[in-house]
């Protein structure tokens, strides 16, 4: 009777899909904040720099760096094991990310320094700017090949996800430029609000068209896509990623344009809910991930 119950769990388990558990529940929590942290961090910082935000690049460094590299520690527990993985970049996604948090921390240090103190080494600026620049944009985008990588989850091997992690990012970082630009008066508001609209407009659509694509894949790629739109992750998609990550900043961004002034507690609530919506679009796309059968089933 054991045995038999034994064979009938295993093969229940080798003939359907699985949702993945290691990378959002329990300790995988912290590596859901620590892609989300890179993304706008790494987003801020490459928008702050086309608005020589000194303050935006700063911000934009830590979330990047200290609140992403702390994330990152404590997921992997153990120093020892933090540093065999940076060692060894041709070995993975994550470990090739990780080096590109240590040179962004050390480039984009040196580079908000010399900014700010030694605003005449224009030349020296610009060469720091180009490779801070370079690695915050790495940064933002390797989640998404983190997870690309990962052949046997229908759902994320899809080559638009880095395209959507990196535009989720560049959004958020429009949207923290918009609340800086309240504070700091030489950021264009107008430019940033500008950018927002175009951004929210490109995010909504890679959405669209990446759940297309993944429901058009093996079945645990629909299924995926099945649990956000319909499922039990259809209260946070629809919620938090749709109507607080898009809709509602976009009602803002237009309704500014066309009445030329709007309050900074609503903009300020804009930006939030921006914020948000990213970090749930990470949750979703993690927490939906589904593993293909070990036996798959015959058409």
């Amino acid at each position: 009777m054991q045995t038999s119950r034994q064979w009938m769990i295993t093969h229940d388990w080798m003939v359907k899909g699985n949702r993945q558990t290691e990378w959002i529940n329990g300790r995988g929590i912290l590596l859901w904040l620590a892609f989300y942290a890179g993304g706008l961090g790494g987003g801020l910082y490459v928008v702050s720099l086309f608005f020589n935000s000194i303050w935006g690049m700063a911000i934009g460094w830590f979330i990047a760096a200290a609140l992403k590299g702390a994330f990152h520690f404590i997921y992997l527990g153990k120093p020892a094991r933090f540093w065999r993985l940076v060692m060894h970049p041709q070995t993975s996604w994550l470990s090739r990310g990780l080096l590109f948090v240590i040179l962004f921390t050390a480039f984009g240090f040196i580079q908000i320094m010399v900014s700010w103190f030694w605003t005449d080494q224009t030349v020296t600026i610009l060469i720091l700017k180009i490779i801070s620049g370079i690695l915050a944009f790495s940064v933002a985008t390797y989640t998404g090949f983190v997870l690309n990588n990962i052949k046997s989850v229908p759902f994320w091997d899809l080559s638009l996800l880095p395209v959507l992690f990196v535009a989720c990012g560049i959004l958020g970082g429009f949207g923290v430029t918009v609340a800086i630009s309240l504070f700091s008066p030489e950021v264009n508001i107008v430019a940033a609000e500008m950018g927002v609209r175009a951004l929210l407009i490109i995010n909504a659509v890679l959405i669209a068209v990446y759940l297309l694509r993944a429901a058009r894949k093996e079945a645990a790629g629909r299924q995926s896509v099945l649990l956000q739109i319909r499922g039990g992750l259809s209260p946070v998609f629809w919620g938090c990623v749709v109507a607080l990550g898009v809709v509602i900043p976009a009602v803002i961004t237009v309704y500014s344009l066309f009445s030329g002034e709007v309050t900074s507690a609503v903009l300020l609530s804009g930006v939030a809910c921006e914020i948000v919506g990213g970090v749930m679009l990470r949750y979703c796309v993690l927490k939906s991930g589904i593993y293909n059968p070990l036996i798959p089933k015959k058409s």
